[in-house]
């Protein structure tokens, strides 16, 4: 049972097993405005966000995450604390509004992306009339009382969403194999923004679960297809779908209407996610062999990626251009080891299998291996 200090969301972060100390420590210094209720969880089953059947009312993700913890691989909140958390909404799972976000360790989301899922989450899946906490602003004192009853008209007005999934509309990619240091010297690669209404992503890509939504009652897509199929295949335009009581409700009706509403391209932050476009990414998609973009890019658009290095990019997502740099440095030093490593990757559990990426890689090590003198990968 849940008690009264214990949160009404339980936010589940996955990340890579083996993810830098370093990274994993900036990661919690971000997230500890939010620990009572955030679980940075190492682990590559992906409950929740793509295909997988299983989740966390069903007690399969759960039960995940608690072997991940007797195996060290909850990460944050440090200290019992996690533990105690984790098991109470484990055993309370039913009456919990859950979102669970991927993160790859070569990409990030914007700080207030973080912030805007928590809100949203909160105001469209959670029922004051099913939980009896609001979660939005309310004061342990009482409050203003016109304020109150200013917030509570509000309420009345917000329908709540059995389940919804949240997808970044614009994101930035960076591309380190993309360099001239003859003309920029500490330029850490080519960044390019692109902005997608109709695909999900998989950085920042979100499923979130009402108090009592099943796992059944939730469609369940590759992130490509997370906006054909429920925004335009089984879109329902205005009418609630109805059944007999001893029937399930269209797993394709999340209870908003227009169900194309059920999957949220989210517009603030105006760039929401940052995505590595590298020879250590899983799809390879715009990139071709040796690690260079699918496209030439025009000069204009490498004034904006000086821009976007200049302050932005650590504003709003935490990554240093040094450190940017070092990194880009690092891959072009160990490009071939890389290579082989992502080639070794593919088609294991919790990560990608295509064959158009598997042939990229491999056509970039036959190409590498068969230079003479040694390697030097788009170095002017």
């Amino acid at each position: 049972h849940r008690t009264h200090t214990d949160p009404p969301l339980i936010w589940i972060i996955k990340v890579d097993p083996d993810l830098d100390k370093m990274v994993l420590s900036e990661l919690k210094a971000v997230l500890k405005p939010v620990e009572f209720f955030t679980l940075v969880v190492g682990s590559n089953t992906n409950y929740g966000i793509g295909v997988k059947p299983g989740g966390w009312r069903d007690g399969q993700a759960g039960q995940d995450i608690l072997n991940a913890y007797d195996d060290r691989r909850v990460y944050f909140p440090a200290g019992d604390g996690a533990y105690h958390m984790l098991r109470r909404a484990h055993e309370a799972r039913s009456d919990r509004v859950v979102i669970e976000t991927r993160l790859d360790a070569d990409d990030a989301i914007n700080v207030e992306y973080a912030a805007t899922l928590q809100w949203k989450a909160l105001r469209t899946l959670l029922d004051t009339h099913v939980s009896g906490y609001d979660g939005i602003g309310g004061d342990d004192d009482g409050g203003d009382e016109d304020e109150d009853e200013d917030e509570d008209e509000e309420s009345k007005q917000i329908q709540t969403a059995r389940w919804l999934y949240w997808c970044p509309q614009t994101h930035v990619q960076w591309n380190p194999s993309d360099l001239d240091r003859s003309k920029n010297p500490n330029d850490p690669g080519m960044l390019a923004i692109y902005n997608m209404p109709q695909v999900c992503v998989t950085s920042g890509l979100t499923l979130g679960f009402a108090v009592e939504t099943q796992e059944d009652n939730v469609p369940r897509y590759e992130h490509s297809k997370v906006y054909w199929e429920i925004s335009v295949v089984h879109n329902n335009k205005g009418k609630k779908n109805k059944t007999q009581e001893d029937e399930s409700p269209d797993k394709h009706d999340c209870g908003l209407y227009p169900s194309s509403r059920c999957a949220v391209f989210v517009t603030d932050p105006l760039v929401s996610a940052f995505r590595s476009r590298a020879m250590t990414s899983a799809g390879m998609l715009n990139i071709e062999e040796g690690g260079l973009p699918a496209a030439k890019t025009p000069k204009k658009y490498r004034d904006v990626s000086s821009k976007l290095w200049r302050k932005q990019i650590e504003e709003q997502f935490g990554i240093q251009t040094t450190k940017a740099k070092e990194a880009a440095d690092y891959m072009a030093a160990n490009f071939l080891g890389t290579v082989r490593d992502n080639l070794r990757g593919q088609c294991t559990h919790g990560h990608s299998c295509k064959m158009s990426t598997y042939e990229k890689l491999q056509r970039t090590i036959d190409l590498l291996e068969e230079e003479t003198g040694g390697v030097e990968v788009n170095q002017k």
